[in-house]
C-alpha cells in the first residue's frame, strides 16, 4: 500500500506539472487539430495497414535466379512472375482443395452408412445447384491474385509507358486469363467431380445428362469468376501507386457480385433448368467481357491517382 501510495503521489505531482507545462504552451490548441484530427489518424492506421500487406506480400516472393522460363516475349515475363509468386497464387487453392476432398470423402461415408442421410444428400443436390453459385464465389481466388498482380507487379510497371501500350497490355492479359482459370480449375473439378459422384451414390437422376451438367456448370461457374475478376481490374483498376484502393465503381461492382451470389442461396431449381442457364450465361458474359477487356483495357489500365 506505501509504494502504491508514493506511485500515486508521484503521478499526481507530475500531471499537475503537465498541466502547468501545455496550459503556458500558447500553440497546444492549434497543434493538437493538426494532429489529431479524424483524418490524420484514419490516414496513418491505412498506411500501416497497406504496409503490413505489402511486407507480408513481399516475405512470400521466390527471388531464386533457379526460376527460369524457355517462352519468350509476353508470355515469358508472366511465367517468371507466377514461379516467384506461386506461394500468393497457389498454396490457398492446394489447402482449399485438400478440405474440398476431405468433405467430399465424409459425405461418401456418410452416404453409405446412413440411409437417411443418403436420401435427403439426393434430394439437396437435385435442386441446390445455385447454392453452389455462392459457394465458387467464396473459393475464388481471383480477386486476391489480381491484387497480388498489382502489388507485386502493375504497381511499379504501370511506371513505364511501355507497359501501358495495347500490345503489352492485351499480351499480359492473355496469359494471366490463362493462369487465374488454371489456378481455380482445381477445386472446381473437385467440386464438380465430387457432386456428380454424390448425386450417382446417393441414388442417382432420372435424367443421366444431369450428371454432365452438374461438373460443366460448376466449371462454368469457376471460368466466370476467373474472367470476371480479371476483367473488372483492368477496365476498373482501383488502385493508386500507393496501393490504395481508390476506385468506388469497382467497389460498387464487388459489392453487387456479392449480393447476386448470396441471393443464389435462397433459391432451389432442378439440376437441368439451372444448370443449362449458368453454362450459357457464363459462355456469353465470357464472350462480351473479353471483348470489352480487348477494346478498352488499353485505355482503362493505369495507376489512379
Amino acid at each position: 500500500q506505501t509504494i502504491f501510495l508514493c506511485v500515486f503521489i508521484i503521478a499526481i505531482i507530475l500531471g499537475i506539472v503537465s498541466l502547468v507545462k501545455i496550459h503556458n504552451f500558447k500553440d497546444y490548441r492549434k497543434m493538437y487539430k493538426q494532429i489529431l484530427t479524424e483524418s490524420n489518424v484514419y490516414m496513418q492506421e491505412k498506411a500501416n495497414g497497406t504496409q503490413a500487406m505489402k511486407d507480408n506480400s513481399l516475405k512470400q516472393i521466390q527471388l531464386d535466379t533457379k526460376y527460369t522460363s524457355n517462352k519468350t516475349g509476353f508470355a515469358y515475363f508472366h511465367d517468371l512472375f507466377v514461379k516467384r509468386h506461386k506461394k500468393i497464387l497457389t498454396e490457398a487453392v492446394k489447402k482449399q482443395s485438400v478440405v474440398i476432398l476431405l468433405i467430399i470423402i465424409a459425405m461418401i461415408v456418410g452416404i453409405t452408412m446412413n440411409n437417411d442421410f443418403k436420401v435427403k444428400t439426393n434430394q439437396i443436390l437435385l435442386v441446390y445447384l445455385p447454392y453452389f453459385v455462392f459457394v465458387m464465389y467464396c473459393i475464388n481466388r481471383s480477386s486476391s491474385v489480381t491484387q497480388a498482380m498489382f502489388m507485386n507487379c502493375d504497381h511499379s510497371m504501370l511506371t513505364y509507358r511501355i507497359y501501358r501500350t495495347p500490345k503489352v497490355i492485351l499480351g499480359i492479359f492473355k496469359e494471366r486469363l490463362k493462369t487465374l482459370i488454371t489456378i481455380n480449375l482445381l477445386p472446381a473439378f473437385l467440386i464438380g467431380g465430387g457432386l456428380a459422384l454424390l448425386l450417382y451414390l446417393s441414388g442417382g437422376t432420372d435424367n443421366p445428362i444431369n450428371y454432365a451438367i452438374l461438373f460443366v456448370s460448376i466449371i462454368a461457374m469457376s471460368i466466370f469468376f476467373s474472367v470476371h475478376y480479371l476483367v473488372m481490374y483492368y477496365l476498373l483498376q482501383p488502385y493508386n501507386v500507393s496501393t490504395e484502393m481508390k476506385s468506388s465503381t469497382y467497389k460498387v461492382v464487388q459489392a453487387i457480385t456479392y449480393i447476386v451470389c448470396w441471393y443464389m442461396i435462397q433459391i432451389q431449381m432442378p439440376i437441368f433448368t439451372f444448370g443449362i442457364a449458368t453454362i450459357v450465361f457464363c459462355i456469353a458474359y465470357c464472350l462480351i467481357s473479353l471483348f470489352i477487356a480487348y477494346k478498352y483495357a488499353p485505355k482503362t489500365f493505369k495507376l489512379r491517382v
